[in-house]
């Protein structure tokens, strides 16, 4: 099992970029939103450290998300977990997260 997105989850490229995943208001962990995939998946990224050049991209956009439980839904999709992988469009285009919550876990 793993613990539930919300808007208050570290959702980051591996470059210490931030996304900023909006949250659906019929389900939340300590007053925030829980997350689905599609409040992650077009979202742009903040704060990436790679340097865009020539041969490099900086993280922009959040372009695929995955991770999200089987059971656990709201408003018919299911909730985002912190087994969130995906990718942006950047030279390191790898995609995490991190609950920074431990009261909710789905499978």
């Amino acid at each position: 099992m793993a613990f539930v997105l919300t808007t208050s989850s570290d959702v980051h490229c591996p470059n210490q970029g931030k996304v900023s995943p909006s949250g659906q208001g019929k389900l939340t962990v300590n007053r925030a939103p829980v997350v689905r995939l599609d409040g992650i998946s077009g979202k742009s990224v903040t704060g990436c450290t790679i340097t865009t050049s020539n041969s490099t991209k900086q993280c922009g956009t959040v372009t695929s998300a995955t991770g999200s439980a089987g059971k656990l839904k709201v408003g018919d999709v299911a909730v985002a977990l912190s087994t969130l992988s995906g990718a942006t469009d950047g030279t390191s285009p790898g995609l995490s997260a991190s609950a920074g919550q431990s009261k909710l876990k789905a499978a």
